[in-house]
């Protein structure tokens, strides 16, 4: 009996020391989870300092770097602005003084055409004038032909002088001086009767046209 009491006590004895040294033995891992927890905490909590540190130095640097791109930006602007202002005046007075030439050269070719085209309608006009001239001439002196010949190359009824050869003036006076009875011999009869209907313009007309016989 004593024994087997004895027995029990020793197997009861080992049972409990080997649920302290089991306790024990299972303790130990426990706190060593907390401590590598505790430091993966700080280690990470470290990693975001680091990060948060990292970040405000970029963001300050941005900043920095930006007041200063913005700060040439701004420098570079006015300089282009004041180049532009600059190219744009000289562009400007350039632009006044080719328009200018411009314009004073319109006005010289403006001028000269209408010189020219003065002149053209003067050359037109005076051309239908010597044209009706001539044609008014040959037309009056029709009836002088049949004595004095196509270009006053005869003596009118073999007695007065050749024509063909007088100028304007000489012809002029001679058929005035008929007109009014103050020129002529033994022709004076005859050519009052030819020159009494005629006017001045008329004798004119004729005197120019006979004057061009050659």
């Amino acid at each position: 009996m004593k024994k087997i009491l004895l027995s029990s006590i020793v197997a009861v004895a080992i049972f409990t020391g080997c649920n302290e040294s089991t306790e024990t033995k299972t303790e130990k891992p426990a706190v060593q989870v907390e401590q590598k927890v505790e430091k993966d905490v700080s280690a990470e909590a470290k990693l975001v300092e680091q990060v948060k540190e990292s970040t405000a130095k970029i963001t300050q640097v941005v900043k920095e770097a930006s007041s200063e791109v913005a700060s040439k930006v701004a420098e570079e602007s006015k300089e282009i602005a004041k180049k532009s202002s600059d190219a744009a005046t000289s562009i400007g007075t350039k632009a006044q003084v080719v328009a200018k030439e411009l314009t004073d050269e319109i006005v010289n070719k403006t001028k000269e055409v209408k010189t020219n085209i003065e002149s053209s309608i003067d050359n037109i006009v005076e051309t239908k004038k010597d044209t009706n001239i001539a044609s008014k001439g040959k037309s009056l002196y029709l009836k002088c032909a049949g004595c004095h010949g196509q270009n006053g190359e005869l003596k009118a009824l073999g007695k007065s002088q050749i024509i063909k050869d007088w100028d304007d003036k000489q012809i002029l006076d001679a058929l005035v001086g008929y007109k009014e009875g103050t020129y002529g011999s033994a022709m004076k009869g005859v050519m009052i009767a030819q020159v009494s209907s005629l006017s001045k313009d008329d004798l004119q007309i004729l005197a120019e046209y006979i004057s061009a016989f050659k």
